[in-house]
C-alpha cells in the first residue's frame, strides 16, 4: 500500500519578530557618554565585592556581576537624538504590527546601560518586561567571544508538545529558542511580551549594551 500526503497550503500566524538595524554612527558618542555612567557604577559595585569576598574567603572580583546605570538615562539630554529615534521606531513597529497607537503616546518606563563582569559569569536568566509594549537592546561594545541574546517562544502551550529538532543549525518552526548575535551598533527591538535571556559571558572581551522598555499609554 501506498503512502500518501498532501502538501497543503499555509498561513502563518501569531508570529514573534525580532527587528534589527546596524547604526554603528552611534556606537562612539554613547561608548563616550556611558562611560561616566559605568565609572560610577564600579565605585558602588567595590563595597558589594569585598563583603561577597568577606564573607566567602575567597577572591573573586566581579564574577558573575554586572555594572548598570539607573534606569532614567533617556533623561539625559546627550542622548536625545537617539532616544527620540528609538521612540518613534517603536510607534513604527506597533503600527506596522496592525496596532491603532494613534490615541496613545510612547514613554520609556526604563532605559539603562549596563556592562557584564570583567571576570565573566555576567548573565540574564530568561525573563519578560512586564506592563511595557516594546523592549530593546543597543550594542555597544561586544564580539564572537562575548555573551549573547536569546529569544524563547512565547507560547507557553508548545511547551508540553516538544519533539527533537533534526538540525540545531537550520532556523525553523521546531525551534523553541533562537540567538541573535550582535556588533557593535546593532539594534534590536521586539515586542515585550518576548521571554529572552542572555547567556553566560566568559569575561575575555568587554559587553556593553544599552536596554530599554517602552510602554504605550492612552493621551
Amino acid at each position: 500500500m501506498v503512502a500518501l500526503y498532501y502538501n497543503m497550503d499555509s498561513t502563518v500566524l501569531f508570529e514573534s519578530v525580532v527587528y534589527r538595524k546596524e547604526l554603528p554612527e552611534y556606537v562612539d558618542s554613547l561608548n563616550k557618554i556611558t562611560n561616566d555612567y559605568l565609572h560610577k557604577a564600579r565605585k558602588q559595585a567595590k563595597e558589594s565585592i569585598y563583603a561577597r569576598e568577606k564573607k566567602y574567603g575567597v577572591r573573586i572580583g566581579d564574577h558573575g556581576m554586572s555594572y548598570h546605570s539607573h534606569g532614567k538615562l533617556y533623561q539625559d539630554k546627550r542622548i536625545a537624538d537617539f532616544e527620540m529615534l528609538i521612540r518613534s521606531t517603536a510607534r513604527n513597529i506597533l503600527e506596522t504590527q496592525g496596532f491603532d497607537v494613534s490615541g496613545h503616546q510612547l514613554d520609556y518606563t526604563e532605559m539603562w546601560v549596563q556592562q557584564f563582569a570583567d571576570h565573566g559569569g555576567g548573565h540574564h536568566e530568561t525573563h519578560v518586561h512586564w506592563d511595557n509594549h516594546i523592549s530593546g537592546f543597543y550594542f555597544l561594545k561586544c564580539s564572537d567571544r562575548t555573551s549573547v541574546p536569546v529569544f524563547h517562544d512565547p507560547r507557553a502551550g508548545r511547551m508540553m508538545l516538544n519533539l527533537p529538532i533534526k538540525d540545531h543549525t537550520k532556523l525553523c518552526y521546531a525551534m523553541e529558542r533562537q540567538i541573535v548575535r550582535p556588533k557593535p551598533g546593532t539594534l534590536l527591538m521586539f515586542n515585550s511580551y518576548l521571554p529572552h535571556e542572555f547567556k553566560v559571558d566568559n569575561g575575555i572581551d568587554a559587553f556593553r549594551f544599552i536596554h530599554f522598555n517602552i510602554k504605550a499609554t492612552p493621551k
